[in-house]
Formats: structure tokens, C-alpha cells, sequence
């Protein structure tokens, strides 16, 4: 797995469906149609929080793809630039204080943006680097859902003769407008969660999607010493699911990443090289079945890993290929399919011995959540 976060980081790129009111603010604001399109998320969060803790959901983008119903214009009218200001991107935290937060305050405004009739028209933002959105405070307990709340943008297209049309687009989302599910929990007082550097490589998703990676914190215990690890899971998910339908994740893969601290224990210990299976790595489902599955039954080999003090290890899993997460199928009248990181297990050989020592990790709390889907 390339790409992964540091442990406690989520990352992800969203392709979420909305639906976009365009008007006509030069004509007493008369609707002329609906465009179905997609706005286009990406960020940084942490993959869990703390109770009152402040946040940010970081190194953020932005885009909306309107399509070729609003450049076709441009065959008629001889349009070929157009001026775009997005006065509103509103990103919310469901549970959170405050309730949302627009990233285009102040308005941004993108000129000469070349049109070529039939063609999409991508408006996006920031004009350059990422945005950070934030601070938000965590409710006590609970879960916090950050999710794409609404945007406006007034396109003014125009043509070499001079002529402008001027057109207001109000978009909100139609279905799966989550983005990050975090659960809050564990001890109050921790310092505020802003992440940088976090990798964030990931092409466009498909339609009503989303593609990240989230890197849990386990504490595991080996032979009965206690070790902190990260385990992560990424994969491409839909955004939600259909009642009598199911969802599964495609392109699913995970990594073992051995921080600094926990290589220089296990040193100390005397072990310079690890390698052994991973046996367990389950996932634990609310609102839908199977309750739980594991998606390591097969067994995930685990190559021969030298240690060296002071220095992380990302150990891919599986080396080659992918895992199968799914399928998993709502329960009836259930509004939501929520799927987190269960309890895990491996086993080691130590120092290149055949002899295998167990490793078992106690499911992540508070819980990490992969995904959060509403039932439609």
C-alpha cells in the first residue's frame, strides 16, 4: 500500500452526488433547470477524537463539474471564456460546534476560465495549495460526521463580442454527503488535532465514492509485552447503499506500520527481525450484515523485516494484490451501514526462528470508522 498516513490519520477524496439549481440572477433570478453533477472533496482528519478537542479537517480541496448542459450555451452565443465566483462551500460537522464552516469566505473569484462548448466546465478551490477547514470542538461522546453541506457559484459567461450571461448555481447534496465519520472518546483535554503532511495522491473517485486510506492506532500485546502499532485500511467505498442492496470495497489493501518507539522496545528485547501471518483482521458492522468479517482468514503473510533503531516500518499487506472486504448487506429497517476496525491477530517468528509467537490487538478505542452509509 503506497501512500499510507501517519497512525491517527484519515485521508480520503470524495466524488459526492448534488444536485446544482441554476438561475438566472440578470432575469429576476428565474430558474431555468436542474444540472445533476458531482463536487469533488479531498482532506486530512484525525481518525479519532477526544471529547471537547478542537480539529480541523486539513489540506482540503474542492471542485464542482458542471456539465455540458451549461457550456453548450457557448455553440449558440459564441462563448468561450467565463468568470466564476463561488461565494459558498460550506463543509459542516454534524455534532460538532460550529455547525459548518464556509471555506469561501472571502469569495474566490477564477477569471477567464477557457469554455469549450459541450465540454464540462471544473470550477474549484482554493486557486492555489489547500484549504484548512476549522476549528471545530468535539460534543463529549458520540460521533462527529463532517459532510459537504451546500455551495453557490454565479458563472458569468462570455463571448469575444461581448456579450455576458450571467448564471447563479445553488448546489446541495442528494444523497451520501458524508465525508468522515470520527467517534469521540477517551480522556478529555487533548491538544487541538491539525494535521500536515499527510499524503494525498489519490485520483478522481468513481461517481458516488470514496478513495482513502485511515491508519488505525492499535495497542497489541506480543508474547505478553505490550506494543503500540497502526494498522490501516484503504480501498475505494461507496457513499452509500440501497435498502436490499449491498456495498463492498474494490481495490481494498492494508499496511502494519511499527513506529519508531515500538522498534526500539522490541529491540531492546532482542528482536532484529520479524516476519510471521496475519490471521485476524476483522470488521465489525452496525445496521447490516455479516456482524462481523474478517477479512485476513485466508491469512496475510508477513516477508522478513529487519529492524532499525530509530526508523517507522510501513509493512504493505497483502505484499501482492488485494483483500476482499464485503459484501455487506443492510439489515432491515436500518437507516445506516456504519463498518469500523474490529480486533486483529498475527503470528510472528522471531530472529528468523520457525517458532511463531502470537500477537493479538484489542479492537481500536473509541472506535475507528471506515465508513458510514446511509441506507437510501
Amino acid at each position: 500500500m503506497q501512500d499510507v498516513p501517519d497512525i491517527g490519520v484519515d485521508t480520503g477524496r470524495f466524488s459526492l452526488p448534488i444536485n446544482c439549481a441554476i438561475s438566472l440572477p440578470d432575469f429576476g433570478g428565474i430558474k431555468v433547470l436542474d444540472l445533476g453533477t458531482t463536487v469533488d472533496v479531498q482532506g486530512a482528519v484525525a481518525a479519532q477524537l477526544g471529547p471537547g478537542q478542537e480539529f480541523w479537517l486539513t489540506q482540503g480541496s474542492g471542485s464542482i463539474t458542471f456539465p455540458e448542459a451549461l457550456t453548450a450555451l457557448a455553440g449558440f452565443a459564441g462563448i468561450d471564456k467565463a468568470d466564476a465566483t463561488i461565494s459558498a462551500l460550506n463543509i459542516g460537522a454534524q455534532n460538532a460546534t460550529p455547525a459548518q464552516i464556509n471555506v469561501a469566505d472571502p469569495p474566490a473569484v477564477i477569471k477567464d476560465i477557457p469554455i469549450q462548448a459541450g465540454r464540462p466546465l471544473k470550477v474549484g478551490l482554493p486557486l492555489e495549495g489547500t484549504f484548512d477547514v476549522g476549528p471545530f470542538t468535539a460534543p463529549g461522546s458520540g460521533i462527529v460526521t463532517l459532510q459537504f453541506v451546500d455551495a453557490v457559484a454565479r458563472v458569468a459567461l462570455k463571448s469575444a463580442a461581448g456579450f455576458t450571461l450571467n448564471v447563479e448555481a445553488n448546489c446541495t447534496p442528494t444523497a451520501g454527503n458524508a465525508l468522515l465519520s470520527i467517534a469521540v472518546g477517551g480522556p478529555a483535554g487533548q491538544p487541538p488535532s491539525k494535521i500536515t503532511g499527510a499524503p494525498l495522491n489519490y485520483p478522481v473517485p468513481p461517481a458516488e465514492s470514496l478513495i482513502g486510506i485511515i491508519n488505525a492506532p492499535y495497542h497489541c500485546t506480543l508474547g505478553g509485552q505490550p506494543l503500540d502499532v497502526g494498522i490501516a485500511v484503504g480501498g475505494t467505498i461507496p457513499l452509500s447503499v440501497k435498502a436490499g442492496g449491498s456495498l463492498s470495497f474494490t481495490n481494498a489493501s492494508g499496511a502494519l506500520t511499527i513506529p519508531p518507539a515500538t522498534v526500539n522496545a522490541l529491540l531492546d528485547a532482542g528482536v532484529r527481525t520479524v516476519s510471521g501471518r496475519v490471521t485476524t483482521q476483522n470488521l465489525v458492522v452496525e445496521g447490516g450484515t455479516p456482524a462481523v468479517q474478517n477479512v485476513a482468514a485466508a491469512g496475510i503473510d508477513i516477508p522478513q523485516t529487519t529492524l532499525v533503531r530509530n526508523q517507522k516500518i510501513v509493512i504493505s499487506l497483502p505484499q501482492q494484490g488485494t483483500l476482499t472486504a464485503g459484501p455487506f448487506t443492510p439489515s432491515p429497517g436500518a437507516e445506516s451501514v456504519r463498518i469500523s476496525l474490529g480486533d486483529a491477530a498475527a503470528d510472528f517468528r522471531i530472529n528468523g526462528s520457525t517458532q511463531t509467537i502470537r500477537a493479538t490487538c484489542a479492537a481500536p478505542s473509541p472506535q475507528v470508522i471506515l465508513v458510514d452509509n446511509p441506507v437510501t
